[in-house]
């Protein structure tokens, strides 16, 4: 069956939904306070032009995959070293996916449990959704859709009692314009990786109606954001919020534990769980195409192992040294070189502008 729009919609906020609405609350809390709003909704208006530049790159030759046609835009060699910097990246990406995970259950759930064991279980998930190919994963993406938007609202539900509203006026009350510079650009790298999803043809067609789908997405995930940022702000204020590294779970925990609603991180934990999935597999699916275009097709069959293999090296790595990790994944150099990939688009667009330019006949 061919995937759809709307399809994409529910893949998309599945996808971002693991690393956006987790990891960019407690950052932009540490970070800006009070005034994070602005630099979450700055980065998202940012992200949605991203979000354009990267369907007009798309529709170029919207039946055919930006790997392949990219070189008659930006010529072979330019366009092969930007290729193997996305695969990179990627494979990169996949290894601070797993690092993550393994992190969180091994503090919190597998104590003892050594975390090779856990990192190669997880590579092994990986390999197996991967090799699935695209259809595959908007397909299992539909089911973790309806999970994700019944708990989150469920959510937001269950910690409204306990939210203290005199806080919200110093939303409005506390403004550095600088901090929210520095703030958006983080924000920004969290909701802008659009880059991936040059990919998605030639299963689907990159045109006007998906970017309207992906554009809902977009609006639907900067209010998932939102609100969980406020909700972390009103329950435990700008000193305790900033300390925690799973708002989410810890406002759960925080409730009633002595019924139903007090245990709900099990099931928060699972959607999550699938949430990361099927991030880290469309991450190594978009590095299996560079690496496919890059080698000429060669050794297709052991590509999908190699370069999970390589992500899970990459967190073992990390394991070893948690402060070199940390320091690493807070470091706002990160943040720049994340934005420099995810702009990829940009590039494309205004050298395929240029391009129409010069081999336009005079008058």
């Amino acid at each position: 069956m061919r995937t759809t729009n709307w399809q994409m919609f529910r893949f998309s906020l599945v996808y971002f939904n693991s690393q956006t609405s987790i990891f960019i609350i407690p950052a932009i809390v540490s970070s800006s306070g009070y005034q994070g709003w602005i630099s979450i909704v700055l980065g998202s208006v940012v992200s949605m032009i991203l979000l354009f530049v990267t369907i007009q790159v798309g529709k170029l030759s919207a039946d055919r995959a930006w790997v392949g046609f990219g070189k008659e835009v930006m010529g072979k060699w330019i366009h092969g070293a930007i290729v193997f910097i996305l695969l990179c990246w990627c494979v990169y990406y996949a290894s601070l996916d797993i690092e993550n995970f393994v992190l969180f259950f091994g503090t919190n759930y597998m104590r003892g449990t050594p975390q090779l064991f856990i990192q190669l279980v997880l590579g092994g998930v990986i390999i197996f959704t991967a090799s699935r190919g695209l259809s595959t994963m908007v397909y299992m993406s539909d089911g973790i859709f309806l999970l994700l938007i019944a708990t989150t609202f469920f959510t937001f539900y269950l910690f409204l009692p306990n939210a203290e509203f005199e806080m919200l006026p110093a939303f409005i009350h506390y403004h550095e314009p600088g901090l929210i510079f520095h703030d958006t650009v983080t924000a920004t790298s969290w909701f802008a990786e659009w880059v991936v999803f040059l990919f998605l043809a030639p299963d689907l067609k990159i045109n006007n109606k998906l970017l309207k789908k992906l554009l809902i997405s977009e609006v639907v995930l900067t209010f998932f954001v939102l609100v969980g940022w406020v909700m972390t702000l009103l329950n435990f204020g700008p000193h305790l919020g900033k300390a925690l590294q799973y708002p989410y779970l810890e406002m759960v925990r925080s409730s009633s534990h002595d019924d139903i609603l007090g245990n709900l991180d099990p099931l928060l934990i699972g959607i999550w769980s699938a949430s990361m999935f099927m991030h880290s597999s469309f991450l190594i699916y978009v590095a299996y195409k560079c690496a496919l275009y890059l080698t000429k097709q060669k050794v297709k069959k052991y590509m999908i192992p190699f370069l999970v293999f390589c992500s899970v090296f990459i967190a073992y790595l990390y394991s070893r040294s948690i402060t070199r990790y940390y320091r690493d994944y807070e470091s706002f150099i990160t943040v720049i070189l994340w934005l420099c990939v995810e702009c990829i688009p940009v590039y494309y667009y205004i050298a395929a502008f240029i391009r129409s330019k010069i081999s336009k006949p005079a008058g």
